[in-house]
């Protein structure tokens, strides 16, 4: 049998458990029989960890408890022999045995998937071993046998109820408790591969750019007429052309990788709208900004370009939030127009200057600062979201702003690009 440290641990655990939840009992028929919570913690922790072999555990646990109750009984009765205590005691190991026994035999960790037939059986596991134990312990108990069995199997229903309601109580809790730590993980891992994607746009777009600056210094280069000259030129020509090849090979196993795990992928508008609102409400929570974040949405059209999607709709939410003071609020809507999906992210936050609205999708350009280190923002937030519209989706983005009042930002999306792929 191969016991690795964790089942150790998780044995030692259960025979510790066991036996101190065994001292909160109490004793019918006047005798030494005792009902206690231990069959309870027994039974859940060998249903909670399927890696404990049932008889070791079982048959572990009674020696514990046997021991244990010996121990106490001679500390505070030193006059007592070691024989006599375990001729007081030595039922409890049998009973833990039997428990073991029927545990296994009933295959109780498959009958417990059906509610039904897991409260039977561990009924069964509960009551015989304890029929065994009352019947070697029959000469100590002063009423007629049949109550007693009547009071076993009463006592064995009650408790047995018990332990099947923990259980699903606890697996409830185990299985939501996993649930939200998936979701969780599986929105930062859309979130991160939107923001890759984005990035990927552009990587493919100073790929052209490279093509191109590669295709201006080759023109240079056969236009020069000092020789001097053109081998600089040609040496510039295919230092760029190196740096495109890396470039497309970067951007290229990146694409794969994304590609691979996006190939069916699609997602409607109410999830996107669910992920970018945890999101925003990380960011919210670090900046302390008491921020009231809405998001309305006419239909749930279901798309497998999501994930530029959610880059554009955060960026903007992003720079509303950066953009105002400790308060306000933040709507996102979508509506169908036409053959087109309206998206509108609209803050009531300071506004834009007039004279700047013209300005605020060029490249650098930017009136935000860090108050601490007085440096600028890079400006390049609002240049990716209006290239990925405009590339991307065949869209177009336009800003309205009144200073002090709000800022509304309308994306405008052809349907055809936005809808899921058949």
């Amino acid at each position: 049998m191969n016991l690795d440290r964790k089942k150790v641990e998780n044995i030692l655990a259960m025979c510790i458990f066991t036996t101190f939840t065994g001292q909160f009992y109490f004793t019918p028929f006047n005798s030494n029989f005792r009902f206690s919570l231990s069959v309870t913690v027994l039974a859940l922790m060998l249903l909670y960890f399927k890696d404990i072999p049932i008889l070791l555990g079982t048959n572990m646990v009674g020696g514990f408890v046997l021991v244990f109750r010996c121990f106490v009984y001679m500390i505070s009765n030193p006059q007592v022999t070691l024989g006599q205590v375990l001729g007081m005691y030595y039922q409890v190991a049998i009973f833990y045995m039997f428990f073991g026994i029927m545990f296994e035999l009933f295959d109780i960790r498959e009958k417990i998937k059906v509610p039904q037939l897991g409260i039977l059986f561990l009924w069964f596991c509960e009551t015989i071993p304890n029929v065994v134990e009352i019947s070697i312990n029959r000469e100590n108990i002063n009423y007629a046998f049949e109550n007693e069995i009547l009071y076993i199997i009463m006592i064995g229903i009650l408790r047995t109820l018990v332990t099947v309601n923990i259980y699903y109580v606890i697996i409830y809790y185990r299985n939501r408790y996993n649930r939200e730590q998936s979701e969780k993980k599986y929105r930062e891992l859309v979130m991160f591969i939107a923001n890759l994607k984005t990035e990927l746009f552009f990587l493919r777009k100073s790929t052209i750019d490279i093509e191109d600056a590669m295709s201006k210094s080759y023109a240079l280069y056969e236009k020069l007429r000092e020789d001097e000259l053109k081998e600089d030129a040609l040496s510039v020509a295919k230092d760029i052309h190196e740096i495109k090849k890396d470039y497309m090979r970067v951007a290229t196993g990146i694409e794969k990788t994304i590609s691979e795990e996006n190939k069916s992928s699609c997602m409607g508008i109410k999830e996107i709208f669910g992920i970018i609102r945890d999101n925003t409400q990380k960011v919210l929570d670090i900046t302390e900004k008491k921020i009231v974040l809405k998001f309305q949405h006419e239909n749930n059209l279901t798309t497998q370009e999501f994930y530029p999607l959610i880059s554009i709709l955060n960026n903007l939410i992003i720079n509303a939030i950066e953009a105002m003071n400790q308060d306000g609020h933040i709507m996102v809507t979508q509506v169908i127009e036409g053959e087109d999906c309206i998206f509108n992210v609209i803050d009531d936050g300071s506004g834009i200057e007039q004279e700047d609205v013209d300005l605020i999708f060029e490249p650098g350009f930017s009136t935000k600062f860090n108050a601490f280190t007085g440096e600028m923002s890079t400006g390049i937030g609002l240049t990716h979201v209006k290239q990925l519209i405009e590339k991307h989706f065949n869209g177009s983005i336009i800003v309205c702003s009144r200073k002090d009042i709000n800022t509304i930002f309308t994306i405008r999306i052809p349907k055809f690009s936005i809808m899921q792929r058949k």
